[in-house]
């Protein structure tokens, strides 16, 4: 093993990384994350979260179809639930957004992080943004106590982050799609963001997907109660 590498595994040992889709994922940048996002991406079983949401769906028929064959939800704004089941092997996510079920599954492989949306397969890599990619540069991060700690092992966020929001938090980078096992175009898909980051200690989430000729397909954001 690597010099470097024993000082990734030394810091995440120190600072509390678990065993999971993202901090395999992210490395000893797991430990920079919020703290409602360390939570809910650290813990291993079968969990649930709710909270309040709002979906809105594109207009137009071409759009309303690959929505359907997407199998993404419907137009909601109320109660949503959560369900996060997480095995060594992936994770899988089952999202209630009123009477609509929206179903993934993900794993991690060689820092990728792969999401099959049936008939769909995104690759996506993470990148650290708001005050965290700073702080994970630097190699410092503050513990909740007020005091800080410094990493051995600091590290560069993956790239420049696609916005530039305060609230800190992480990006989904799409790098890859295929439909059916074919690769298509990463060009169609630049219209597609996704975020997850806290706002006044409560746990949120981002997510568009827009498509060139055909407009949006599906926005949704919300939040989530992330008990301790």
């Amino acid at each position: 093993m690597s010099a470097s590498a024993i000082k990734d595994s030394r810091d995440g040992e120190r600072l509390g990384t678990r065993e999971g889709l993202y901090p395999r994922a992210l490395g000893v940048r797991f430990v920079f994350l919020p703290r409602t996002l360390r939570q809910i991406h650290g813990r291993a079983g079968r969990q649930r979260y709710r909270g309040e949401g709002q979906v809105e769906r594109g207009h137009g028929l071409i759009a309303g179809l690959m929505a359907r064959v997407a199998r993404l939800p419907k137009a909601h704004d109320g109660p949503i639930e959560v369900e996060i089941d997480a095995g060594p092997r992936g994770e899988t996510w089952t999202r209630r957004f009123g009477k609509s079920v929206m179903r993934s599954r993900l794993i991690e492989r060689d820092g990728l992080v792969l999401e099959r949306l049936w008939p769909m397969r995104f690759a996506f890599v993470f990148d650290l943004d708001g005050e965290i990619a700073d702080a994970a540069a630097s190699g410092t991060r503050p513990l909740d106590n007020g005091a800080s700690v410094t990493v051995s092992s600091p590290v560069m966020p993956l790239a420049t982050p696609l916005h530039g929001p305060d609230d800190p938090g992480l990006s989904w980078r799409l790098v890859r799609v295929r439909l059916l096992g074919l690769p298509l175009p990463a060009g169609w898909f630049e219209g597609m963001r996704a975020r997850e980051f806290e706002r006044e200690g409560r746990y949120h989430f981002e997510v568009s997907a827009q498509l060139p000729l055909v407009g949006l397909l599906v926005r949704y954001r919300g939040w989530l109660e992330v008990a301790e």
